[in-house]
């Protein structure tokens, strides 16, 4: 098959630009969030911070308000599989070809440096879960990959508290209501400052939560 999108510059698919109009009907329905507990809510729609905008294809895409400051608000779970490698695993300049399930007739092509994090075992025909950051319907030219991960069904949620422990690795944070959640660092979106200490920092964190195979941050927000 050919690839109709890249996220380095390649053509949009003419088929995405046939679903724009249908997009911006479903973000103008978006509604409330709805929320799991005090702390941490599951992102099905929402009237604050994130809101659900698309159901594209069965990927979650969220949306946030301008005031965050990102050049493009939306973030997403994109299953997909391993397509093609072209190159070596580990060298920044491979390129790796995923297809989205959930839409077999688009596939991305990024090389090893554009993707931030890779925790998946990248090989061809593998499923992997891509967390991305971009508008994956309308412009998806600029389309970022904020990590690839092993298969699994994940979900989009957000939490906020206060940081037990900021490692090189992993950050935990305990919520008011005593709950602790441990995230996988993922070279994801964060505001300035936001843990720059080894404990103590009050942040909200839009995860992606894997059950078993970890939670792993989409954007990080001082508070």
């Amino acid at each position: 098959m050919s690839l109709a999108v890249t996220a380095c510059g390649g053509d949009k698919a003419s088929a995405k630009a046939e679903e724009s109009e249908t997009e911006a009907e479903t973000e103008a329905e978006a509604e409330g969030l709805s929320t799991e507990g005090e702390d941490e809510t599951e992102l099905e729609s929402s009237e604050t911070t994130y809101a659900n905008l698309t159901d594209y294809d069965e990927s979650i895409a969220v949306t946030e308000q301008s005031s965050v400051g990102d050049e493009s608000p939306y973030y997403g779970i994109m299953y997909a599989s391993v397509l093609d490698i072209n190159g070596n695993q580990g060298d920044s300049n491979t390129v790796y070809t995923f297809k989205d399930k959930k839409d077999p007739e688009n596939a991305w092509s990024v090389t090893g440096l554009e993707i931030a994090d890779i925790e998946a075992d990248l090989v061809t025909g593998n499923d992997v879960v891509i967390l991305f950051h971009g508008d994956i319907v309308k412009d998806a030219e600029e389309l970022e990959f904020i990590a690839v991960l092993p298969d699994g069904n994940y979900s989009l949620k957000q939490a906020e508290g206060t940081t037990l422990s900021n490692t090189m690795s992993v950050f935990a944070l305990e919520t008011s209501d005593n709950n602790t959640i441990e995230f996988i660092k993922d070279n994801c979106k964060m505001d300035e400052d936001a843990m720059k200490s080894d404990s103590g920092d009050k942040i909200k964190v839009y995860y992606a939560d894997g059950g078993e195979l970890g939670n792993f941050p989409l954007r990080i927000v001082k508070q």
